[in-house]
């Protein structure tokens, strides 16, 4: 392993600064990481301060490089919430789906292969949903998903957070 591409800091949801991640990854012998954390938290602003911090970390830290990344939230319609023209200052953009659990399979399904099309988006997060002993999968056609990732050339995040587990690194067992 030699980085983790969706990593959230005191910015947002996170415990530790960004210079405590870089830190600790490069401690692990990491060589980068990307800072993406959630949109709504990064609004008025704070965006920019967080990457002129991301910046400042950069130059200080040496041997590891720290991507300015944002996770952003498939909304209902399948649109993002934040405009292109601000995704495409991130070095590395993660969409995911934080609404809508309950939603057809359809509308999920095309929610996020809405945004697997997105060019903007590098990476799709937890893209079953689950959550260990608090919240099933949601139901969309993975095969689908899969499918336009694939086209696309959109990663899928392979999530070991022990609460999570949403896809097996062989992506045959969800």
């Amino acid at each position: 392993i030699r980085g983790d591409l969706h990593m959230h800091t005191t910015w947002s949801d996170g415990r530790l600064s960004v210079e405590e991640m870089a830190l600790a990854a490069k401690a692990r012998g990491l060589t980068y990481i990307a800072i993406c954390d959630h949109s709504p938290r990064l609004r008025d602003g704070r965006m920019e301060q967080q990457a002129a911090e991301i910046a400042e970390v950069n130059e200080r830290i040496s041997r590891l490089r720290v991507l300015s990344g944002v996770e952003v939230d498939i909304k209902g319609d399948g649109s993002l919430d934040m405009p292109d023209e601000v995704l495409a200052e991130r070095d590395w953009v993660v969409a995911s789906i934080h609404s809508g659990f309950q939603d057809s399979s359809e509308k999920l399904t095309q929610r996020m292969i809405s945004a697997i099309e997105n060019p903007l988006i590098d990476c799709i997060a937890h893209p079953t949903g689950r959550r260990l002993r608090s919240r099933p999968s949601y139901e969309l056609d993975l095969d689908e998903v899969f499918g336009a990732a694939a086209a696309t050339g959109t990663a899928l995040e392979i999530n070991g957070q022990p609460d999570r587990l949403d896809l097996k690194a062989g992506l045959g067992d969800v």
